[in-house]
């Protein structure tokens, strides 16, 4: 059976808050930056520790990403490896093509491709999986079709289904944009039809998002934000839970006013095990 997909916008908030440039035009452009994750005194580091969570990320001159490495540390050498994860590839300022490797083995072991139309417009994403450098067929074997209508986009994401040996419909994500471009609305139907979730998404005037809706977990978040435009806090409510989540960030800046660390406490009430804290380091190399 085809399994039912949930859309998890938040995550992508967070990650775009996390690790976005955040650099006018006005200052350099990075050129590298090593992200690495750090427990906080008093406070349990709230992820999986030593995972390869760590990164060092290149960035092409345009600002666009390069490549991605994943950094671990090997307790029994003593020392950090950095082996490569991702590769983009641009076409007429377009990004074509990501590759994953494994960090272990250093085989290909997914593809994704994208193409557009004469305006530029994204219109396909094929997800292709490979086993040992070849093209591998299976259940993680996809590809999405995107159309475009007024100030709305609807994707048709279809999965590789290894009984049937084809590809069926998966899910059909539907997202409505204001006039600023900013998605306000994001709605996932399953491939029966029916409606797994609606997500509404509130900006500021500076087209930063201050307030989230999912009714995937009936969640509503809240952003705030300090002068440097950088997230400040983030506020979880949930209506099949009594817990309410806070998380508070706070940060150390370099000359350019980018962020070279980013210190997470959160907090939950009423207190539970998921209450910790983590650290994030930035180091920055910037194109002279």
């Amino acid at each position: 059976m085809r399994k039912k997909i949930t859309v998890f916008t938040t995550m992508f908030l967070l990650y775009t808050f996390a690790f976005g440039q955040n650099t006018p035009n006005t200052k350099p452009q990075i050129k590298t930056e090593e992200i690495t994750y750090h427990g906080i005194d008093g406070q349990p580091i709230n992820r999986l520790d030593k995972k390869g969570l760590d990164e060092y990320k290149e960035y092409n001159v345009d600002g666009t990403i390069s490549k991605i490495y994943i950094e671990e540390f090997d307790k029994t050498k003593g020392k950090t490896s950095r082996n490569l994860n991702e590769t983009y590839v641009y076409e007429k300022g377009k990004l074509y093509k990501i590759e994953r490797i494994g960090s272990i083995t250093g085989d290909k072991y997914e593809e994704i491709l994208f193409s557009y139309n004469e305006q530029m417009q994204l219109t396909k994403k094929i997800e292709n999986q490979y086993k040992d450098n070849r093209l591998d067929l299976n259940q993680l074997s996809a590809y999405t079709d995107y159309f475009y209508y007024g100030n709305g986009e609807t994707e048709k994401r279809y999965e590789y289904d290894g009984t049937k040996r084809e590809f069926l419909l998966a899910s059909i994500l539907t997202k409505i944009f204001d006039s600023n471009k900013n998605m306000i609305q994001e709605k996932t139907e399953n491939f029966d039809g029916n409606i797994s979730g609606i997500v509404n998404i509130k900006y500021d005037n500076l087209n930063k998002p201050i307030a989230l809706e999912s009714s995937y977990f009936k969640e509503t978040t809240s952003y705030k934000y300090n002068s440097h435009g950088d997230l400040e806090e983030e506020k979880t409510k949930s209506e099949k839970s009594p817990t309410i989540e806070i998380s508070h960030y706070s940060y150390v800046y370099d000359d350019y006013g980018n962020w070279i660390e980013q210190k997470q406490i959160i907090e939950r009430n009423p207190i539970d095990e998921f209450e910790g804290g983590l650290l994030i380091k930035r180091k920055i190399e910037y194109y002279e």
